[in-house]
């Protein structure tokens, strides 16, 4: 099939020879391009095998015009080329692509050469653009949409689910509520009994103990008198006889050991014995022969024994005596032995004792012993006892302790244990020790404990702590909590507000937008929107701009824009998520603290991206706050720089706000000599806005009463073609009604002329003479 190469110049005289039934030969003062672009085109017309007159029949066209088309006499528009094409397509003799494209760079040579016909191809094809553009939106659009509802669909199931289960886990825990204090005091009762049963096991446990050692003794002697029995029969002498309390080594005997423990062996005795039973596998005799030394031994003698029993390796021995001599022993000699093993240099053995204290002391012994530490020189061992037994003791023992020593000289000591209580007992204990300790009446321990809660905590745990304490109705323990946690770092509130259901995550914000340093609120903010809480961030701008002077706004919106969110992202977030009024509110706030900048940047977030309805909320409160955006020189200078698409919704915004001047103005300034194109791309955008109805046709009403009053009669006749070619006819129908209304015939008249002006009339005398003076002729008023 056809493929136009490049041809030597002398075949185109041949190339001219060659054309369709009914065409003239081409002129030769043609310019270069069109006749190259006419050449071809016969070329590819002449494949078709059909008259001018019969092809024009075909599809609609002037016979005259497809001539001209053909002789070069007038460019045609690529349509008619790509018809053509399409055509020959048709017929099954398709043109190559590259053959295609040397058309239509010939056609756009051609248009070259004529400047107007050159600017109207390329708005063409930006018009092409455009609309292809327009089209892939709208389907992302509908597709956005679709997505939108399915999502506001399955959030609105997510949260009914949500307060059915709310419902269900308030029904659940009223009715639990009477089982709970059921067997509270069953638990109540059931842990005295496991104290009860506890002591009796340990002391069972040194019984059987106790026994065990004298079955060892006892088996020991029997031992050594069948060796002694044997040893005397094989020499057959000795009267079998021992001193009693020696055995025949002369060593003492284990039993008597046991027996004099307490009376006359000395500590180096002891630790010799023990070494003896060690080496002898003997160790729960060991074991309770240290015991029994060291419940009788005054506690100088115990604490030396324990130290000799460390120097020696046998530490297992002394760590193990300790915890019952806890409970055998008096508070005083527990005091008196930490003292004297802290001389010792044995810290680890005191700390076992207070370990033993906090785990077998009643509450009433756990106080005294802290006094007995504290009055001995130990108060840091004090401190430790009363730590540790705030964090493992039940509550009830716990609020014992704290009003036996309340007021007294350890009453800083239990204040601080209150702090360790706060960090490592369960959300629930904090608040039932809460109630406890105001049932008796010790404020200020409970102050301590909420506020080293609210200072230590995490969010989640702070937050569950308020809710709980609001249950238990301490509303002001809980308010007072909410208002001590918010003085830790940025990275704490971030988490509080996301923790927190309620309106108390604004008063977060309200209160950091007030008394935090601005770089403090720049990190909140940014890490409020990048962590998806845009409605946070939104809230905290605004609240920092009402709040702060204008240098520290211009400082706050200068690290932002500095950081990775950037100053107008928080801006658009704003523009999207607030209320038109409150967007409103703060372009004006923005603008009286001299910061046009940013407010600017926040106008154009919202009139330039907004839904119409919104963007007309917000210029009706620009309007009633006097805001100088609302003015119309400042709206037409926007009007001036805007796409028609965002102008269309601009225009749309002005009629919701019945600011019908301004609109006026912004027709004005942008439609008094705008090319006719950007007139039907502007009713091509208000015809096609879905949701606007009446509203459009309201705007559309007013842009053709403007064009028919400013606008010249060519130009209104131009313009009618062109909407109805862009499919806009209804509005096209508008512009006709209303020019003839205005202007009468000479209206219709100039309409005529444009529709007919591309008609060859061949009996015409004006067909007859040169084409200036048939312009000329033609034309209205074109003629002397």
């Amino acid at each position: 099939m056809y493929d136009r190469q490049v041809r030597p110049p002398g075949e185109m005289a041949v190339a001219g020879s060659v054309r369709p039934v009914g065409l003239a030969p081409l002129k030769d003062d043609l310019a270069p391009e069109k006749r190259a672009l006419a050449e071809d085109l016969r070329r590819v017309f002449l494949t078709l095998g059909i008259s001018v007159r019969r092809y024009a029949a075909r599809r609609f066209l002037n016979a005259s015009s497809v001539t001209r088309y053909l002789n070069g006499e007038r460019v045609p528009p690529w349509t008619f080329v790509a018809g053509v094409i399409a055509d020959v397509q048709e017929d099954q003799a398709p043109l190559t692509p590259e053959a295609e494209a040397a058309l239509r760079d010939l056609h756009r040579a051609a248009l070259k050469s004529n400047k107007h016909s050159s600017e109207v191809q390329g708005l063409q094809d930006k018009l092409a653009e455009a609309d292809e553009d327009t089209r892939r939106i709208t389907t992302r659009q509908r597709a956005l949409e679709e997505a939108l509802l399915d999502r506001e669909g399955r959030l609105a199931k997510v949260r009914g689910q949500c307060r059915n289960l709310e419902t269900q886990l308030e029904e659940q825990r009223l009715a639990r509520r009477g089982e709970v204090e059921l067997w509270q005091g069953e638990y109540e009762r059931l842990q005295e009994e496991s104290c009860d049963l506890q002591k009796q096991v340990m002391h069972l446990q040194e019984s059987l103990a106790v026994t065990r050692a004298e079955l060892i003794a006892a088996e020991d002697r029997c031992q050594q008198l069948e060796t002694r029995l044997e040893t005397f029969q094989e020499l057959g002498g000795g009267d079998g006889r021992e001193e009693d309390g020696q055995a025949a080594d002369g060593a003492p005997s284990i039993m008597v050991m046991l027996e004099e423990a307490d009376r006359r062996s000395s500590v180096s005795e002891l630790v010799r014995a023990v070494g003896d039973l060690e080496l002898r596998t003997r160790k729960a005799m060991a074991s309770e022969l240290v015991r029994s030394a060291s419940e009788s031994r005054t506690i100088e003698e115990v604490a030396g024994l324990l130290s000799a029993l460390r120097q020696a390796g046998f530490d297992a021995y002394a760590q193990t005596v300790l915890p019952p001599m806890v409970v055998a022993r008096s508070v005083d000699d527990t005091s008196a032995l930490a003292r004297e093993l802290l001389r010792e240099g044995l810290d680890e053995y005191v700390v076992i004792l207070v370990q033993a204290s906090v785990e077998f002391h009643r509450p009433e012994d756990v106080a005294e012993f802290a006094i007995a530490l504290h009055r001995a020189g130990l108060p840091q061992h004090a401190e430790g006892l009363l730590g540790a037994a705030a964090v493992v003791r039940a509550v009830p023992d716990l609020v014992s302790v704290t009003l036996t020593l309340a007021g007294g000289e350890l009453d800083d000591a239990v204040v601080a244990a209150m702090s360790a209580a706060a960090a490592q007992r369960s959300v629930c204990d904090l608040v039932t020790l809460s109630v406890a300790l105001r049932d008796a009446c010790l404020a200020r321990h409970v102050d301590v404990l909420q506020r080293a809660a609210a200072a230590r905590r995490p969010a989640s745990d702070v937050a569950e702590l308020m809710g709980s304490l609001t249950h238990q109705n301490l509303e002001q323990d809980a308010e007072s909590v909410f208002v001590q946690t918010q003085n830790r770092s940025v990275g704490h509130l971030i988490l509080l507000v996301q923790a927190l259901r309620d309106g108390r995550a604004r008063s977060v914000l309200s209160r950091a937008a007030e008394c935090r340093p601005v770089h403090d609120v720049a990190v909140l903010m940014s890490e409020l929107y990048m962590t998806g809480h845009h409605q946070f961030a939104a809230d905290l701008l605004v609240l920092a701009v009402r709040t702060r002077a204008a240098e520290q706004i211009a400082e706050l919106l200068e690290i932002l824009g500095g950081m990775a969110t950037g100053s107008e992202s928080i801006m658009r977030a704003a523009a999207r998520v607030l209320p038109p009024a409150e967007v409103a509110a703060l372009l004006t706030w923005l603008e009286w603290r001299g910061l046009s900048e940013h407010a600017d940047a926040l106008f154009r977030c919202t009139v330039y991206d907004d839904l119409v309805g919104q963007s007309g909320l917000f210029l009706e409160a620009l309007a009633e706050a006097g805001s100088r955006y609302a003015r119309q020189d400042v709206l037409c200078r926007h009007a001036g720089d805007m796409e028609p698409a965002t102008l269309a919704s601009l225009m749309l915004a002005l009629e919701s706000a019945s600011l019908t001047s301004h609109l006026d103005a912004a027709i004005h300034v942008r439609y008094v000599e705008c090319p006719v194109l950007d007139v039907v791309q502007l009713a091509k955008r208000l015809h096609s806005t879905g949701g606007a109805g009446l509203r459009a046709e309201r705007v559309l009403r007013r842009v053709v009463d403007h064009l028919v009053r400013a606008r010249s009669l060519a130009d209104q006749a131009v313009l009618v073609g062109a909407l109805q070619s862009a499919g806009l006819g209804t509005i096209a129908e508008r512009l006709t009604t209303e020019a003839l209304k205005a202007h009468g015939r000479l209206f219709r008249e100039q309409l005529t002329w444009e529709q007919t002006k591309h008609e060859q009339k061949v009996m015409s005398r004006a067909f007859w003479l040169p084409d200036r003076a048939r312009r000329r002729s033609t034309h209205p008023g074109g003629g002397d």
